[in-house]
């Protein structure tokens, strides 16, 4: 059996570790011993650990959005089963062994502003917003922007405590608020 390239063992490794011990917490050295490779072979394949947290980032926002394909793919033609995708998704990061909060967030909250890792972040949240604004526009809501923008704090909010473990059921509340929100429009 072929051997997974060098690349893809260290961005396997730093996805577990920086989401389990946090980024600032993971050094270099642990990084390679962990992924079976020598600090050159790391540092080979990225040329910084900043290039390495944006490879992370950039990887978990790229799950992300193949898991909300495939949630959206699978409720073909229900424009609110569709547009409840986002929250599905988000529901199924919670129910996670070892879930420990938004990876995004984490991230942000460690890394100083001018980091290139805190614009993935940015960009990552912004195209969230975006597409459950398409995926509520589909419903005929006149202001989908807005109600997006709405969902997602709702939805953001309940992620930070279910991250916090405030509330054994933190995404089920905000789960009924935004199907309610979502009931107030009109299907197409």
């Amino acid at each position: 059996m072929a051997r997974p390239r060098r690349r893809d063992d260290v961005l396997r490794t730093a996805t577990t570790r920086f989401y389990e011990h946090g980024i600032a917490a993971t050094g270099v050295d642990r990084l390679a011993a962990d992924a079976g490779v020598a600090k050159m072979t790391l540092y080979n394949n990225f040329a910084s650990k900043d290039d390495l947290v944006v490879a992370y980032l950039e990887h978990r926002d790229r799950e992300f959005f193949e898991r909300l394909d495939e949630h959206v793919a699978d409720h073909h033609g229900n424009a609110r089963r569709r547009a409840m995708a986002v929250v599905d998704v988000y529901e199924h990061y919670v129910r996670q062994d070892g879930f420990r909060g938004c990876a995004f967030i984490n991230a942000a909250a460690e890394l100083p502003r001018d980091h290139p890792g805190r614009e993935v972040v940015r960009r990552h949240k912004a195209a969230v917003r975006d597409r459950w604004t398409d995926l509520i526009a589909a419903l005929g809501h006149d202001e989908p922007h807005r109600l997006a923008h709405e969902c997602c704090l709702l939805l953001e909010g309940a992620f930070v405590y279910a991250g916090l473990g405030v509330d054994d059921e933190p995404l089920a509340g905000v789960r009924e608020l935004i199907h309610r929100r979502l009931a107030t429009t009109t299907d197409r």
